[in-house]
């Protein structure tokens, strides 16, 4: 393994700020920083969360439910909490050779604190140089991982999930509005494309679509390694109670529902090649 010292990343080195945006932004020292998983993230060894809670702060996120803290719950997009420690974590960790890490699970770790931090740039860069080389599934939203395409490319097994979630940055400003435009986001898998990296496409959760044909187009020409469709959450109810009352309530106001969305579903799948359920699985 290679012998890098946590000392490389000292938060205090770095320009943490305690205010960013509506976002309060404190540091912690974590007691771990790889959490075994199982449940619907079974078929991975681990989770990996740089930061606790996440700035964008989406409405129908499932993460604030994981909130113990009843006030951290209700304000979920107003805090966040830097793991300081992460590297020093990462650095104990033997035996990560071909293990299934998933980054991340209840946050973004590229949300807007990572352009100050870097934390899991930093992260990514430890990981990559270490002899037992993990394999590694980065969720995100934002195209902020592109900075980072240098070091990804080092990774002999990975993938990049984006979320693409409407076709429409009016919607997506209702749903997510912290959020990079969905322009960007499109944007931002050209980019891991041209670089020869892998990409997986997340229409997840599905927000309601204008033109579901020239979606499933745009999405095609793309060219992603997978792509994945999923209404808010897998339930015999409408709403499951891992979608946030707010998203709950903009849904109803445009009538989005489930039936809409099998039917915008099935358009997808008529013309992109690879829709399936399986982006969310290890690379």
């Amino acid at each position: 393994m290679s012998t890098i010292q946590a000392s490389l990343f000292e938060l205090p080195q770095v320009r943490t700020p305690t205010q960013l945006g509506r976002t309060s932004i404190r540091t912690v020292e974590a007691g771990s920083i790889l959490t075994p998983t199982k449940g619907r993230l079974g078929s991975y060894d681990y989770s990996l969360n740089p930061y606790r809670g996440c700035g964008f702060g989406c409405s129908y996120c499932y993460a604030a439910f994981f909130v113990p803290d009843d006030e951290q719950r209700a304000n979920w997009g107003k805090w966040v909490e830097v793991k300081e420690n992460a590297l020093a974590l990462l650095g104990k960790q033997r035996n990560l050779e071909d293990a299934r890490i998933y980054m991340s699970s209840v946050t973004d770790p590229y949300q807007p604190i990572e352009a100050c931090t870097e934390l899991s740039r930093s992260i990514l860069e430890h990981l990559s140089e270490r002899r037992d080389q993990p394999r590694v599934v980065i969720q995100t939203r934002s195209p902020l991982v592109t900075r980072d395409i240098s070091i990804l490319k080092r990774f002999k097994h990975l993938r990049v999930n984006m979320s693409i979630t409407t076709d429409s940055d009016e919607i997506r400003k209702r749903f997510e509005p912290s959020c990079a435009s969905i322009e960007r986001r499109l944007d931002a898998v050209r980019e891991l494309k041209a670089a020869g990296l892998k990409v997986g496409v997340c229409i997840s959760p599905m927000l309601p679509i204008e033109d579901p044909i020239q979606f499933a187009r745009t999405l095609r020409e793309l060219d992603a390694d997978r792509y994945t469709a999923s209404y808010f959450h897998s339930s015999e109810k409408l709403f499951a109670s891992g979608t946030g009352d707010e998203a709950t309530k903009i849904a109803r106001e445009m009538n989005w529902t489930f039936a809409k969305f099998q039917r915008v579903k099935q358009v997808l799948t008529q013309l992109v090649p690879r829709l399936n359920e399986t982006a969310f699985s290890p690379e």
